[in-house]
């Protein structure tokens, strides 16, 4: 009943921002954001995981990489090999690619030969790296569940074909685990998630391999489907980036910081009541009217102090993983990006390891 309860006063807080319009914008000093939100010293590194993006860049993109515009989609390891340097820089423990469903074995060759194009690089070993697994392609529902679609072994051979990738030397760890992160987690719609997860993971372990799950869900949401989606399946729970803020949510937009900072907080609080660890994602930008101009979303633009404040209230609530993500490290066509640029330079990646590291 408890759970419920924050259930229901989450999203009580959520709609009083879904009706909010201009002219009622909440002003500091007569609202539960009349606080100062306390800063968190770096007194030891974080796990910083960022997302690497496989795509085909925009035309609307006019801003360009420090290293020169590249082919997204290539798997190109002379690219690769640059983007590992900057990772040192930014402090970056792991990058994260998606690997999707062998249940489309073109969409599964094609990442499987973009993963394998950037891990030849010459330094490739120099920064660790995990696969976010991408179900999608299963055409899921609460309707058509992976038992009625036949999709179960699928489901477990694919997590199986990561077994090459968990033998490197550099595929990222938690506590001897291999880490992988589930896409879209709540969407993963079974007749019993526990025993979908489980069977997979006696498998896996029957092989040597143990795992540490972090499933996704949307942003801006409270705990969505946890309980049968996430609870005794997966270790930890992540959201899409809040940087995606809806055109008509003012409030969301000008008191960003303190919103995530409430929103935050109660993830992690109610997660940790399930034993479940929440690990915050921060973005230093967003702009997702490159990709559609008429989306209903506010350009976020680079800013140096906006993005520090993200990190702070990330810091917050860091669990006993200590891990971070990013979104992202190179995500052009939506403007997330921290990657060298010709317009910053090497800014974002200084932030971002000031921000996780001692030094």
């Amino acid at each position: 009943m408890k759970t419920i309860n924050k259930i229901l006063v989450f999203t009580a807080f959520l709609l009083i921002f879904f009706s909010c319009t201009e002219d009622n914008i909440t002003r500091a000093g007569d609202s539960m954001f009349d606080y100062d939100i306390p800063n968190v010293p770096v007194t030891s590194d974080y796990v910083v995981g960022a997302k690497y993006s496989r795509f085909v860049r925009n035309t609307r993109v006019v801003e360009e990489p420090s290293i020169g515009v590249y082919p997204g989609g290539a798997g190109d390891p002379v690219v690769y090999e640059q983007h590992v340097n900057q990772a040192q820089t930014a402090g970056i423990d792991f990058f994260i690619f998606e690997m999707r469903s062998s249940n489309n074995q073109g969409q599964y060759n094609q990442d499987i030969t973009f993963i394998d194009g950037l891990l030849s690089a010459p330094n490739a070993n120099d920064v660790n790296f995990a696969i976010s697994y991408n179900f999608g392609n299963m055409g899921l529902n609460n309707n058509n569940r992976i038992e009625a679609r036949g999709l179960v072994d699928t489901f477990i051979d694919d997590f199986k074909l990561m077994i090459p990738y968990f033998e490197k030397p550099n595929y990222t760890k938690v506590d001897g685990k291999n880490l992988v992160y589930v896409f879209n987690a709540h969407n993963l719609f079974s007749d019993d998630n526990v025993a979908l997860y489980q069977q997979m993971r006696t498998e896996l372990s029957t092989l040597g391999f143990e795992l540490f799950i972090i499933g996704e869900q949307l942003e801006w949401t409270p705990p969505l489907r946890f309980d049968f989606r996430f609870v005794n399946a997966v270790d930890a729970v992540a959201h899409k980036s809040y940087a995606l803020i809806n055109v008509n949510q003012f409030d969301q937009k000008e008191q960003f910081h303190k919103v995530i900072d409430i929103a935050f907080e109660y993830h992690k609080e109610t997660f940790a009541s399930v034993n479940l660890e929440y690990i915050p994602t921060v973005s230093p930008s967003q702009n997702f009217k490159l990709q559609n101009p008429n989306h209903p979303s506010f350009v976020i633009e680079k800013d140096a102090v906006w993005f520090r404040d993200f990190c702070n209230v990330a810091r917050r609530v860091s669990g006993n993983s200590k891990i971070i993500l990013l979104d992202s490290f190179n995500d052009w066509n939506f403007g997330t990006q921290i990657e060298s640029a010709d317009t910053y330079g090497e800014d974002y990646l200084q932030i971002l390891r000031e921000e996780f590291k001692v030094n």
